[in-house]
């Protein structure tokens, strides 16, 4: 029978996890056909058992394989080639798990484009359960790599081969096999698969889950010599393979070898081989080529190892004693608070530390909630549901909105980074955000984080987004995010297909998404009729009662992310669309607040008074237009630089698919869809739109999140 995925499993002495590795595999979202191969190197505990008793109810085909003799990872590796009928091959440690939609992701993305492999991204999980995501390879800024540049898998801070989905043609064409009879047999592998591929796929999201396991081949036996030995083995089988296309590839696969080496020599070998084992090393590396490029972008004290050819001439006691100062945890630190108190924010980090350490010792109050705000405004879903708990419930809780807003009164108000806010921060039972938290927050053991989010995603996130500027800026970009996200334990969603995306783009938990729909989407429910309250914000706005009311609302590009010169070709010619509908119409323009600068006093307005007043809207890739959708009011999306912006960020397909009737990129067209607007409108579409992107359900939102609140109140009171 042909498989259209093999997953090979080696397996040693896992029975502790094993049945995990598998229930991932069954519980995939994949429809197509899945063979697993477990190949078993002579466990002595109950792990071929339990495998042989997993019920996998037809989600897989199981082979189980068991070796005559313990071979290591690799032999058993080859042999699941071997055996393997898949069209594509995947390998899955016995103790790591696959994110349910892994294999359906990857497998789309290989077939989409004929690659050669596809790449997923990968995070740690340890023993209590919580995720750690720390990858910043920077080749995972890409969408796909192709040629040469496939290379620049060997710029990875770790050389994982398992978090990849192989062509088995082109393995097998390729004689690609993992290194036998040794640990580190994933080498030449990795580095095999790199300089043989034409091209390569990747995916962003952290699909593989590597569990933080003590008990593994690599963390054992650490007095012994088999991991000297196994190193020395595996660079010279991967040296020996090595004949690369890239300039840079002999620099990234040297620097990654010598990193790896001083790790090994310092904490998997015995005392007295850490010269002779480094001296070893270096004569492989320098016996294939000592004239290779080093890039401009290499750090520090990989610049000392290679531009200053220490590595190349074999000054063993120089790389000794770098690594030696690289370690000491003192020295850095020391160094590290010396480079930071030149810094003036320094000063303030060092005031919010003895603020914090000071109120640590609070205890947390059960009938406490701390809004942060929308970056510490008094707008969006934290503004409407702050509202609703103030007016329908005064006296239950104690509650305040951090921000410097003066319509919230004094009483009920902190001031961003104040005294105040850390006693406040410290004490909250619930601390209720709706956008990125400061790290320097911190979040104490017996609070409960809810994160509001600020709308359902048409552009894509963090995870489901390769977000090239903002990363290629700042590395850490998604590392940071993800430690914040780690602290939330309740993400708000406001329609299925917002929670699928919100789930995807911030790797969070389904279970843990609160789909109660949004607070500020609720606020327009209940005033969409309220004929008073519209009359009384156009005259706010000076706006003539018989004026057609069309809203502008563009988002942000990240494009413009940390340049001076904002490129705003993107934005709609709003005194060219003026003339073009004549008198009968106004426009208010409402630009996001990063751009803020360009914005006249409508800015000053909350953007679901402008919502409830307007006749129709006009956005572009802002989740605004779902919430006008809620209320039935028609939109049109401007969009003229879709390839630059998908260049730099990218948007949802099936959204974009279901919003294609609504796109218009110049204003003379748009003009005239506005003007026939009762004759023309695609209202089927609209319909469609409708049902898929926003919230049907019946229940008020402010009430659900009031009824969870109490929950918690009432569940640590219990």
């Amino acid at each position: 029978m042909r498989f259209d995925v093999s997953v090979i499993i080696p397996t040693y002495n896992v029975e502790q996890y094993i049945y995990d590795a598998l229930y991932s595999i069954a519980n995939q979202t994949f429809n197509g056909e899945i063979e697993v191969i477990v190949v078993d190197d002579c466990s002595t505990d109950q792990t071929i058992k339990i495998v042989q008793k997993f019920n996998y109810n037809g989600k897989f085909h199981l082979k189980l394989f068991k070796q005559e003799k313990n071979m290591r990872q690799g032999t058993a590796r080859n042999r699941g080639i071997t055996e393997a009928s898949g069209k594509y091959i995947f390998f899955l440690d016995g103790d790591d798990l696959l994110h349910e939609e892994a294999i359906e992701k990857m497998y789309k993305k290989a077939e989409e484009n004929a690659y050669d492999f596809v790449v997923c991204d990968w995070i740690y999980f340890n023993p209590d359960g919580q995720f750690k995501y720390v990858n910043i390879d920077k080749f995972m800024f890409n969408d796909e790599l192709s040629g040469k540049h496939c290379e620049k898998l060997l710029e990875a801070i770790t050389y994982f081969t398992v978090n990849k989905l192989y062509n088995r043609e082109f393995l097998v064409n390729n004689h690609i096999k993992y290194g036998e009879g040794y640990i580190y047999e994933d080498y030449e592998f990795y580095v095999e698969v790199a300089q043989k591929a034409n091209k390569i796929g990747i995916i962003h999201n952290p699909l593989y889950q590597v569990r933080v396991n003590t008990n593994s081949t690599t963390k054992t036996n650490r007095k012994s010599m088999i991991h000297v030995e196994s190193l020395i083995k595996a660079v010279e089988s991967t040296i020996n393979k090595f004949n690369p296309r890239w300039e840079e590839s002999y620099y990234q696969l040297y620097r990654y070898i010598i990193r790896k080496t001083l790790s090994y020599i310092h904490e998997r070998a015995p005392k007295g081989v850490k010269r002779e084992t480094l001296k070893k090393i270096i004569q492989i590396l320098n016996n294939k080529n000592k004239n290779y490029y080093i890039p401009n972008t290499a750090t520090i004290i990989n610049s000392l190892y290679f531009r200053k050819k220490l590595v190349q001439n074999g000054k063993l006691n120089n790389i000794l004693l770098i690594d030696s100062l690289n370690r000491k945890t003192k020295f850095k630190k020391a160094l590290t608070k010396v480079l930071n108190l030149r810094k003036t924010s320094s000063w303030k980090n060092l005031y919010t530390k003895i603020i914090q350490k000071r109120t640590s010792r609070l205890p947390i109050q059960n009938n406490f909630i701390l809004f942060l705000g929308f970056d510490h405004r008094y707008e969006g879903n934290s503004k409407y549901l702050f509202d609703y708990l103030i007016r329908n419930n005064p006296q239950q809780y104690t509650i305040l909105f951090t921000t410097k807003d003066e319509n919230i009164p004094k009483e009920q108000r902190v001031s961003p980074y104040s005294k105040e806010f850390y006693y406040a921060l410290s004490q909250a039972k619930i601390v209720i955000a709706e956008s990125w938290v400061p790290l320097k927050f911190t979040k104490k053991d017996g609070q409960k984080w809810i994160q509001l989010w600020h709308g359902t995603p048409f552009k894509k996130m963090l995870f489901d987004s390769h977000e090239r500027i903002i990363s290629s800026n700042n590395i850490y970009h998604k590392k940071n995010k993800h430690a914040d996200i780690t602290r939330w334990d309740y993400l708000l969603s406001d329609s299925k297909i917002g929670l699928e995306k919100l789930s995807s783009s911030f790797a969070f938990p389904k279970h843990n998404i609160l789909n109660f729909g949004y607070p500020r989407v609720q606020w327009l429910k209940e005033n969409s009729n309220n004929e008073e309250l519209i009359k009384q914000i156009k005259k706010q706005l000076s706006v003539p009662i018989n004026k057609k009311i069309v809203l502008y609302v563009p988002t942000w590009r990240d494009y413009n992310y940390k340049t001076n010169d904002f490129d705003l070709s993107y934005e709609l010619n709003v005194q060219k669309l003026q003339k073009l509908l004549g008198d009968d119409y106004v426009i208010l323009n409402k630009n996001h607040h990063f751009n803020s600068k360009n914005n006249d006093h409508i800015h000053l307005h909350d953007v679901q008074n402008l919502i409830l007043i307007s006749d129709i809207m006009i956005s572009d890739y802002s989740s605004v237009i779902f919430d006008g959708l809620t209320i039935n009011k028609p939109f049109y999306l401007f969009i003229n630089d879709f390839e630059k912006y998908s260049n730099s960020r990218g948007v949802y397909e099936d959204i974009l698919n279901l919003l294609k009737p609504f796109c218009i990129d110049n204003e003379v067209d748009l003009a005239k869809k506005i003007q026939s607007l009762g004759s023309t409108y695609p209202l089927d579409s609209y319909q469609k739109a409708k049902e898929n992107l926003t919230n049907n359900k019946m229940i008020s939102s402010n009430e659900a999140l009031q009824n969870k609140l109490d929950e918690i109140m009432n569940s640590t009171i219990g």
